[in-house]
Order: C-alpha cells, then structure tokens, then sequence
C-alpha cells in the first residue's frame, strides 16, 4: 500500500474537533515509524521487532532471516510494513479519541 499521506490523514481526522486533532497530532507524531529506518533496520534484521511484531523478528534473527531469504524480501517490504504500521497506529489513537467523544457527549443522567 502507499505511504500515509497528508490527505489520508485529514481524511481519518475530519471528525474530531481542533483540540482533538492536536492530540491526534501530538501522538501519532511521537508514535510513527519511518519507511527509511524500516528499511535500513531490514538490512541488520531488526525490522519486525522495531514495527512490533516480536515473535517474527525473534525467529528472522534466530534463522538468519531463513537463511536469507526471508530478509531478502523483509529489505524490499519493509517500507510498506512500515505504511501498514502508521495506518494501524492512526486508526488506533482515533479510534480512542472518538471513544472519549462519545462518553464525554452522554447525558449525565443516565
């Protein structure tokens, strides 16, 4: 998939509010990753485990990254694992936002 762009974004966040898409801002900066470190961290194999997949990055580095074959294709995919990842984490933090919204808009007497 392509990389998380601006539109995509303002896309997820049409509708929060203003101090809702500052918080959104303020964590989904500190929490994504980048395609180009994805990628140089596939070369020395820490590429799942830097994305969050511990299980994958603990056998790739175990096995050499199957001998060289799975970190062959880890180099060539991991930009996109990186995408896939900040599309996740994006979906994640707006979907907790919302969560807030809602409780926060429910009347009081109930």
């Amino acid at each position: 998939m392509a990389e998380l762009g601006a539109a995509e974004l303002a896309q997820l966040v049409k509708n929060l509010d203003d101090s809702k898409k500052l918080i959104f801002q303020s964590q989904f900066g500190s929490e994504k990753k980048d395609r180009g470190t994805a990628t140089i961290l596939a070369l020395f194999l820490y590429d799942r485990i830097w994305l969050g997949d511990i299980g994958l990055g603990v056998v790739k580095l175990i096995t050499g990254g199957l001998c060289g074959i799975w970190w062959l294709i880890d180099v060539f995919t991991a930009s996109s694992r990186a995408d896939d990842y900040n599309r996740q984490k994006a979906k994640e933090i707006i979907d907790a936002l919302s969560v807030g919204h809602s409780a926060a808009t429910l009347p009081s007497g109930s």
